[in-house]
């Protein structure tokens, strides 16, 4: 590895992402009209070689970090977590009539 491919990161002491998280935090911006199911198949097809356990870390952190925003929601049936672009979550929130102090956020 270059020396180069790393100084381009920022140090995420200093506020920055680190690399992956920031691969999945541009991708989930991109798209601010949808949200995606945490082992989901949608952003394993964005990130082919990515595993699957190293995305739904990312999100978690992203979530927890609050760079990206977490929904509880019913998707046929099954309660699932959704993951998005906080305009995404708060596009879901309005179009199924939930106020910001009834959603599950957990």
């Amino acid at each position: 590895m270059k020396i180069t491919q790393i100084s381009e990161y920022s140090l995420p002491a200093e506020g920055g992402l680190p690399p992956l998280q920031a691969m999945i935090y541009e991708e989930l911006m991109r798209r601010p009209d949808e949200v995606f199911e945490y082992q989901g198949e949608e952003l394993l097809r964005a990130f082919p070689h990515l595993k699957r356990s190293a995305l739904n870390w990312s999100l978690w952190l992203l979530a927890k970090t609050s760079h990206i925003a977490k929904m509880r929601v019913r998707v046929s049936g099954k309660l699932t977590t959704v993951y998005g672009a906080p305009d995404a979550i708060k596009g879901l929130k309005e179009r199924m009539n939930i106020e910001e102090a009834e959603a599950v956020t957990a």
